[in-house]
């Protein structure tokens, strides 16, 4: 898709008329459409204005660089939902060899293909949009989680009964894991699948909402042991054990 489709297909899909946008970013709707048309090149400062006006990153809207990182983010949640491109293409209604095209970065999927895409694959069309490389950052978290609990790749390894190999290449980013074994990786590192797959900034825009007193709580090992615990209840049985901490607190000479 050109550099000026991709532009009037988010202006459009952000309800921006031609001369909406161009007086928003200051410039004449004959230039606007011009750039649309690929006849002109903008400005470094009008794609800057356009980019923040769409809430579309440069990147995206620049070209070659994006479509490779669209197309293994594309790839990484379609094997973490254990998907062939078969099965994507039936849901998303987008030909297979299309969908092959967009994974090895061949071609950027237009807005309506990104939005086929992303309901296929339950996530929100801001996975794609967002310049960060969220599958390197799983592979930087597990890797950083690893050496912070004193492990080897090959202890790793034989805990999750897993080829060193194979964890090796996701912390290289090399590949991708299924939700199992994300999930069996978790386990040994003691922690939550969710967590490895957080980006950073959403961890600590996480931890930024939580108060003080919460913090301080959830840094008590004891704590922390009762959560890793609970991470392997059922929704209901987690119900059931807070209303068992529930009785005990209000009937605190049962525990002596």
């Amino acid at each position: 898709m050109s550099f000026g489709q991709i532009i009037r297909d988010f202006r459009v899909e952000r309800g921006y008329t031609l001369k909406d946008l161009a007086d928003d970013i200051g410039i004449s709707p004959s230039y606007l459409s011009s750039i649309e048309r690929n006849i002109r090149k903008p400005s470094i400062q009008v794609l800057k204005e356009i980019s923040a006006t769409l809430n579309i990153p440069v990147s995206y809207l620049m070209g070659a660089e994006e479509d490779v990182l669209t197309g293994k983010k594309l790839k990484y949640m379609r094997n973490s939902r254990g998907l062939s491109l078969e099965d994507l293409s039936e849901i998303c209604d987008i030909s297979i060899n299309q969908l092959a095209k967009y994974e090895k970065g061949l071609e950027v999927p237009d807005l309506d293909n990104l939005k086929k895409i992303s309901e296929g694959l339950n996530i929100t069309i801001k996975y794609f949009l967002d310049k960060n490389d969220n599958v390197n950052s799983l592979g930087s978290r597990m890797r950083q989680i690893r050496m912070d609990r004193g492990l080897t790749i090959t202890a790793l390894a034989e805990n999750a009964n897993l080829s060193p190999g194979l964890i090796s290449q996701i912390e290289n980013g090399q590949t991708t894991p299924t939700l199992e074994t994300l999930d069996i990786l978790a386990k040994n590192l003691n922690t939550s699948s969710s967590y490895l797959l957080m980006e950073t900034k959403d961890v600590e825009d996480l931890l930024a909402t939580l108060s003080q007193d919460v913090l301080e709580v959830l840094g008590d090992p004891n704590v922390q042991v009762v959560l890793r615990s609970l991470r392997n209840f059922k929704a209901n049985e987690v119900k059931y054990i807070i209303k068992l901490i529930e009785f005990f607190k209000n009937n605190n000479s049962l525990l002596y």
